[in-house]
């Protein structure tokens, strides 16, 4: 799966739309703005269509930036 667009965010939870990179089926969820979601749990999420997750397709998937340095408390 990867962040299509990000619908809303409060602090560094976020509602966004997820696309997954294996047959293009999108759907709505939740999210937590850190490098370990962006980098660990994002490429494991499994697409409620084909059962395939980014790392399942074996795509390595593009860095995505957070709105806030890890380091800062928001």
């Amino acid at each position: 799966m990867k962040i299509k667009q990000i619908t809303s965010q409060n602090r560094r939870d976020f509602q966004a739309i997820y696309e997954c990179e294996g047959c293009g089926h999108e759907h709505e969820g939740g999210g937590y703005d850190d490098r370990n979601f962006h980098d660990n749990v994002i490429p494991t999420m499994q697409c409620e269509k084909c059962n395939q997750s980014r790392n399942d397709l074996g795509i390595k998937g593009e860095v995505t930036q957070t709105k806030y340095p890890s380091w800062m408390t928001v």
